[in-house]
Formats: structure tokens, C-alpha cells, sequence
């Protein structure tokens, strides 16, 4: 029986190493961290109802790497700041994590704002006044119960992740573009969010800086972060794993890129 039961184990053995070297790490892959069913946002015009989403079904699981796309108009503005928590779906339901976000109150939204979601904007968003490290603390002031030495550190930990120990004591206006959006995600993932929203991340940033960026969402990507990029560019969708194609409040296309994904650091990343 002793040798039975030496023998599985070795034979286990090859399998648990290979396993061991995967690059992308997919912690309880099969469970959703977003999941809307029939969600739709209505907004009313004078006499005129505008459907800016019309009945939104989409799951979207842990250490995926999503691009959601479409013309303006199309509602990915409007399911960015539904993911978000920064608006309300007039009907449907939202999870995250499991916990039905519509019927949070505004405190509650905040709260879960605050803790399990990090944002990244094209404009950076960061406070002129503040150097790198007291912008990226920011979050952690909001959510509250940290001590100011715990913030520092963290906040620290963040910069050197996104390549930034060099430009700690830095304001804005001493950065680059490339650099503010560093600071931003470093920003962003301060809270270790549950998932992180990027709205036109490479919006304002030259094609080369750009790649610099779309590198260090890959990274985040393998360490296990669940990320959602909206982008009108089909280069940076197509980074992602993932592409959603909106038109008139609906997902029309749900695809995989597969063999289309363009990796940071190949010769097409390269030449974009």
C-alpha cells in the first residue's frame, strides 16, 4: 500500500511542476468578479428616453484581460462607470464579487469604490500639488484605518512595482506623459483592487510611450489583476485577451484574440 501510494505521488510529480511554471496566475478561475444580468441605463432627455444600455448580460472572471470597444455613442462609457460604481443601473443586477451592487447605498457604493476597484484615466488625473508617492496615497487616506507609516509603505511598494522608485519625490509637472500614467496606475492599484478600470489609458501618450504602458498591463495581466481597458484603438484591444464590441447600449461581439493577440515586446508591439 506504501508503495502504491509513493508511486501516484511521483507520477503526480511532472504535472504539479509544469503546472508550477505557468507564467499567468488564475486564482478561482471559474468564478465570475463581475457579473450583470439584463442590465440597462435609461436617461430621460426632456419627453426623449435614451437607452445607453439595453439589457447588458456579461461576466467577466477573475485575471481576465478585457478591452470593451465601440463608436461613441455606443454605451462603453456608461458600463465603465457602471463597472466603476460611479453610476447606477436603472434595471438589471450587478455583481461584484458576488455581492449585488444595486442595492448598495451611496456610502456602500463609495466604500466598494474605495476598496475592490482601481481606476486609471487618459488625463492621469493626479493632484498637482502632491508628489508621486502623496498621490498614490491618496486612496489608502479615503478608504481609512491605515496608519500613515503602513500608507507610506504601501504607496512605496506600488512605485517600485510600476518602475517608478526614481521619481518617488516628483510632482506631476516634473514627469513625463508615461511617467503620470505610471504614477496613476501605481495609484490605482494602491488598494489591491479587485479589478482595475483603465478609460483610454494610451489616450494622451506617444505611440512608443504608449507600448511602455500597454508592457506594464501585461505584467499586472501575469501577476493576477483583472483588468478592463476601454479604447477606441484596435492595437491596444487586441493586447488584451478578450474584446467586447459595443454598438447602440448592447454587447454585439463577445471574441476571444487568440492567436490575434499582439504581446508587449514582439516585433508588432514594436512597429505600432
Amino acid at each position: 500500500m506504501l508503495k502504491l501510494k509513493l508511486t501516484k505521488k511521483l507520477k503526480t510529480m511532472p504535472t504539479m511542476v509544469a503546472e508550477a511554471e505557468k507564467p499567468i496566475i488564475r486564482p478561482e478561475v471559474d468564478k465570475p468578479v463581475i457579473r450583470l444580468r439584463e442590465v440597462k441605463r435609461v436617461y430621460k432627455v426632456g419627453v426623449e428616453r435614451i437607452h445607453a444600455l439595453d439589457g447588458i448580460d456579461l461576466d467577466i472572471r477573475q485575471n481576465e484581460y478585457v478591452a470593451v470597444m465601440g463608436p461613441s455613442g455606443s454605451g462603453k462609457s456608461t458600463l465603465m462607470n457602471v463597472l466603476g460604481c460611479l453610476d447606477r443601473c436603472t434595471s438589471g443586477t450587478y455583481e461584484l464579487n458576488g455581492r449585488n451592487t444595486t442595492r448598495l447605498s451611496s456610502g456602500g457604493l463609495a466604500h466598494v469604490r474605495n476598496t475592490q476597484i482601481g481606476f486609471v484615466f487618459q488625463s492621469f488625473e493626479l493632484l498637482p500639488r502632491l508628489n508621486a508617492l502623496k498621490n498614490v496615497e491618496l486612496p489608502l487616506i479615503y478608504a481609512g484605518g491605515a496608519t500613515w507609516l503602513s500608507r507610506r509603505t504601501q504607496a512605496k511598494e506600488k512605485l517600485v512595482r510600476v518602475g517608478l522608485s526614481e521619481r518617488i519625490k516628483h510632482r506631476p509637472n516634473q514627469l513625463s506623459g508615461g511617467e503620470k500614467q505610471r504614477v496613476a496606475i501605481a495609484r490605482a492599484l494602491s488598494n489591491n483592487p479587485s479589478i482595475l478600470l483603465a478609460d483610454e489609458p494610451t489616450g494622451n501618450l506617444d505611440s512608443k510611450t504608449s507600448e511602455g504602458v500597454l508592457k506594464l498591463f501585461d505584467q499586472l495581466h501575469r501577476e493576477g489583476q483583472t483588468i478592463i481597458i476601454v479604447t477606441h484603438e484596435e492595437i491596444v484591444a487586441r493586447h488584451t485577451e478578450r474584446i467586447l464590441h459595443m454598438r447602440d447600449g448592447r454587447i454585439i461581439s463577445d471574441e476571444k484574440t487568440g492567436a490575434n493577440r499582439v504581446k508587449p515586446g514582439s516585433q508588432e508591439a514594436e512597429n505600432e
